[in-house]
């Protein structure tokens, strides 16, 4: 069973049975743990480790890893969305083979990613969709068919209620993925990539013999879209560098003919889900679902696979070779597995292809000795005018008020076109060519944005007396190459003034106001070692002010902070008296420190000498303190002034003071302090006092104490 067991360690342990549950229905014998503690300090003999990177674990993974050993591959689970993170990790070691989140984790995605890396098998959507969701499929083999894939997929996700900020990152996911397939993934029978050094406008006049394969499902929740070329040279250190790349470069774009990396980035921040699947040499598939539920897309899986089952009977096709536009291909190739064909197979497929031969004949007759294909003129418009017009790729020129003639199209034939225009969304269709079409592009204006920020941050900001939020703020509503004037209201600052001019359509203004205090105020930076200290002022903790912060006081009037924190001993700064408009830095050390608690059975009030944050409290308190001796003094009524030795160590320390009282006889007074008194309170335990008798004699007496009782002295 070796082959099949399965570690998973949670420091969660409702989320470890989560995952035990989900990795029992991939078919494995699961090995649940909170700890590697509990896993002892030896190699981790499993197929698969399943890692949850929170908690404790936070930093696990280096360490797991280090501990794996011959085909055991990792599956790692993120806290949140983070794909730095996912990129770093899965960078560290070729056995992590995948990523999940454990935010709203689906048992039903670990199960089937657990699934493919034990079995092997994870070409096709069927391994990802829930079971009795039509597939569909669609082959492409160059950028026509390119965009009508597009058009026709965007069709079903409409038709299947999908929202359109949807549909957009589907078509953007698809597009990306089926640049890659058709122009990037292509080699020679030397390996050698066959479009890297055509730039894209020729590309797309060619193709490859191999078509791609486009799946696409949707099952009302989850909408998901696979494209598998025929080629398999997408190596996982490339996808990995081109994502750190992406993330950590200023310059993002690989600019170079045959670049990917931009698009990898984008289908990682517009899908839920992106994983590769690979069987070297024969076949790379790219997919991409979407969680159409969600209020957000954001990616929750990732992972990139090997074909471990498949002889590449299944997937595999001809050796490439570069062909003209036109130039016939096969649908889908199968490699075909040697083995003797019986002679009457042979002489029915001699007849088929004698019989092909003679159709093709008479299909091509027309061409090779009629009239060429027939030719029309399109009328393209756009609104507004002057947008300039792309057809399959190429430049067509700009339209005017009448539109733009596009001469010389093949009819019946279908040709992708693009709108573009400064400040406007482009706009694409796919026009089939006949006589007297016009087709008219909607373009859709791009809003302006102001983008208004103060320093410090949290004014109240006015665009031409209508508020419109607080700093920093992005404001998209305001009408293009307008000038309006902008207000920054912030307490104890002054009001500030700019006038901005509002960019044209799809453009950025920024704006960055420096805000000056009011007179009567000063600025305070206060600072803490370590931070994250409350501050009070004058005896009020600040609402939510922690350091590292800044605070305004009032000017020309003592101030008085201090600082607390849970664990250390709270700290007060000297008194100081800021200046008008200035601006001062205080900072302090906490040290860790102990609670001394003090009880009495008996209200009173009590202090520490010595500790200034620890007196007049009222019974019973609790003062953190660091170690060391400490001289309690506690008045209670009646009992004057009880002085105590306080030894904090390392550990809380408390201290219980229990009183009772006395009450001299009749016609009696004690004696306290000198003072004569009717009654009196002590700690609890023998006592001797002094009783004063009517004639003015003394004499002394033993009493003993309880807990709040009262004794008589006679």
């Amino acid at each position: 069973m070796l082959a099949r067991r399965i570690i998973a360690v949670s420091a969660d342990k409702a989320f470890g049975k989560k995952i035990a549950i989900a990795l029992r229905a991939a078919g494995g014998v699961v090995d649940a743990h909170e700890s590697l503690d509990e896993l002892g300090t030896g190699d981790l003999q499993a197929a698969l480790v399943v890692l949850h990177l929170d908690g404790d674990l936070t930093a696990a993974a280096p360490v797991a890893l280090q501990r794996l050993v011959g085909d055991t591959r990792m599956i790692a689970i993120l806290p949140r969305s983070n794909l730095a993170a996912v990129v770093d990790i899965m960078q560290s070691s070729e056995r992590v083979a995948g990523m999940l989140v454990a935010d709203d984790l689906d048992a039903r995605q670990l199960s089937a990613m657990a699934t493919r890396v034990l079995n092997g098998d994870i070409f096709g959507l069927d391994k990802l969709i829930s079971w009795g969701t039509q597939i569909h499929s669609y082959l492409v083999g160059d950028y026509q068919e390119k965009s009508l894939c597009i058009a026709q997929i965007s069709e079903f996700a409409e038709l299947m209620s999908v929202r359109r900020k949807y549909r957009e990152s589907i078509e953007q996911c698809i597009d990306e993925m089926l640049m890659n397939a058709l122009y990037d993934a292509p080699v020679d029978e030397q390996g050698r990539p066959i479009f890297s050094e055509i730039p894209t406008k020729t590309r797309i006049s060619l193709r490859v013999e191999q078509k791609v394969v486009v799946q696409y499902a949707c099952d009302g929740r989850q909408f998901a879209v696979a494209v598998r070329d025929a080629f398999g040279t997408l190596e996982r250190s490339t996808v990995l560098r081109y994502l750190h790349k992406c993330l950590h470069n200023e310059q993002q774009i690989d600019r170079k003919a045959g670049g990917a990396g931009l698009g990898l980035y984008l289908m990682t921040n517009a899908s839920t889900e992106v994983y590769f699947n690979v069987l070297p040499g024969v076949a790379t598939e790219a997919v991409c679902t979407f969680q159409l539920d969600q209020p957000k897309l954001q990616l929750q899986s990732f992972g990139y696979f090997n074909e471990r089952i498949d002889a590449a009977g299944r997937l595999a096709t001809g050796p490439s070779r570069r062909l003209p536009v036109g130039a016939s291909h096969p649908v889908e190739r199968r490699a075909p597995r040697p083995q003797a064909a019986p002679r009457g197979i042979i002489g029915v497929l001699v007849f088929l292809i004698a019989a092909t031969l003679v159709l093709v004949g008479i299909a091509a007759w027309p061409r090779i000795f009629g009239t060429a294909p027939k030719k029309t003129s399109v009328t393209v418009r756009s609104a507004p005018p002057g947008a300039t017009i792309e057809v399959e790729g190429k430049n067509a020129g700009v339209t005017g008020p009448a539109g733009l003639v596009i001469k010389d199209l093949e009819i019946g034939h279908a040709y992708p076109i693009l709108a573009g225009l400064d400040g406007h969304e482009p706009a694409r269709d796919v026009l089939q060519a006949r006589p007297g079409l016009e087709v008219t592009l909607a373009l859709r204006p791009l809003a302006p944005t102001v983008v208004l920020d103060s320093v410090p941050p949290g004014a109240a900001v006015a665009i031409d007396g209508t508020a419109a939020g607080t700093t920093p703020v992005s404001v998209g509503t305001l009408e293009p190459g307008k000038t309006v004037t902008v207000t920054f209201k912030k307490l104890g600052h002054r009001e500030a003034t700019s006038r901005v001019q509002v960019p044209k359509g799809g453009k950025e203004v920024r704006l960055v106001q420096p805000l000056q205090l009011a007179a009567d105020l000063a600025r305070v930076r206060v600072t803490s070692d370590p931070p994250g200290a409350q501050v009070v002022q004058n005896g009020q903790p600040l609402a939510a002010t922690i350091t590292p912060a800044e605070i305004l006081v009032e000017a020309g009037k003592p101030v008085r902070l201090g600082l607390t924190m849970p664990g250390k001993v709270p700290v007060t700064l000297p008194a100081f008296v800021p200046e008008r408009a200035g601006e001062l830095a205080r900072e302090a050390k906490l040290v860790d420190g102990f609670p001394a608690k003090v009880t009495s059975n008996l209200d009173g009030k009590g202090s520490l000498a010595g500790v200034p944050h620890c007196q007049t409290l009222a019974t019973p308190f609790e003062c953190v303190v660091a170690p060391g001796t400490y001289t309690l003094e506690l008045a209670v009524p009646m009992a004057g002034k009880i002085t105590k030795k306080l030894e904090v160590a390392t550990q809380p320390f408390e201290l219980k003071v229990e009183l009772g009282f006395v009450d001299a006889a009749q016609g009696k007074q004690l004696l306290v302090g000198g003072v004569p008194v009717r009654r009196a309170a002590f700690e609890v335990g023998p006592r001797k006092l002094v009783v004063v008798e009517e004639g003015g004699a003394t004499h002394t007496t033993t009493v003993t104490i309880k807990a709040g009782a009262t004794v008589v002295a006679n």
